[in-house]
């Protein structure tokens, strides 16, 4: 297997660049790609430092704002004959030619992408931590609560919203089951029931039942206890006052963004906190 050292060379934190070179990579199976990441430089001795360790067989990634240290470090590189793709001053030029402007170089803009890159991951960790209902202590830390019974697509929901930044936790509905007290401590407008047809829900959950293996009649798709359980759900929406959202026709997508108009609708304030 073929072997590239890449060294990221960043004012800020390296992230976009990093993700970028990830991406290219990924086009070449069969490459070995050791990335290393150096992140917040602002003067040209770090730039000396880091020339000193990588030689002409290495390819050196560079984000940097500040055009002086950038034309330091491209025309450093030359001198070594090391490789210098410079992503952020390429972007900015062509954008500088096509409209006129100037770019304003301020160091650390691009911190805003991987602020919103670490907000997801510590909205998906959530998701996983909270999902199913195992960890009651969830829900007043969410920004949505979904509830609803087995097989209304909480968790996928979940976890698609947990890519726009929201902290969303779900509960399943079970008749035989309390509800925790901590659902009710969390603003009614934050929780979202889905409801689903009857049919529907029969056929999902019959198709999930054979694929893992169990076979013959089973409780758990029964025309009854479907019924049972959704007249359940309704009983503690209304109990919850809460939002309401039919997800018999639609995709994983198309509830979420249902859901996510909602929450902004309610919460304008937050809009400027997460992905949209």
């Amino acid at each position: 297997m073929k072997e590239l050292k890449i060294v990221i060379v960043s004012d800020s934190t390296g992230e976009t660049a990093q993700n970028y070179i990830k991406s290219v990579t990924s086009q070449f199976p069969t490459l070995k790609a050791n990335i290393v990441r150096k992140p917040g430089i602002t003067t040209t001795d770090e730039i000396d430092d880091i020339l000193k360790e990588i030689d002409e067989k290495t390819i050196l990634v560079q984000t940097i704002a500040t055009k002086s240290l950038s034309d330091y470090l491209r025309a450093e590189s030359k001198k070594r004959n090391i490789e210098d793709m410079d992503i952020l001053n390429y972007g900015i030029r062509k954008v500088e030619e096509a409209t006129g402007l100037e770019a304003i170089r301020e160091v650390g803009l691009t911190r805003t992408l991987s602020k919103d890159y670490f907000n997801m991951i510590e909205a998906i960790e959530f998701a996983i931590q909270y999902d199913d209902g195992k960890d009651p202590r969830g829900f007043p830390l969410s920004d949505i609560v979904l509830v609803g019974v087995s097989r209304t697509s909480k968790t996928p929901t979940t976890m698609y919203l947990a890519t726009k930044n929201l902290k969303v936790s779900n509960l399943p509905l079970v008749p035989e089951v309390r509800l925790p007290k901590e659902i009710f401590e969390v603003d009614p407008e934050r929780i979202i029931g889905l409801v689903i047809d009857p049919n529907k829900l029969s056929t999902i959950r019959e198709i999930r039942s054979k694929s893992l293996g169990i076979m013959g009649e089973s409780i758990y798709y029964e025309d009854a206890r479907i019924q049972r359980e959704l007249d359940y759900a309704r009983e503690v929406f209304k109990d919850l006052d809460c939002k309401v959202i039919d997800v018999t026709e639609n995709t994983i997508e198309q509830t979420a963004t249902e859901i996510v108009q909602y929450y902004f609708e309610k919460f304008p304030e937050e809009r400027d906190k997460h992905i949209q």
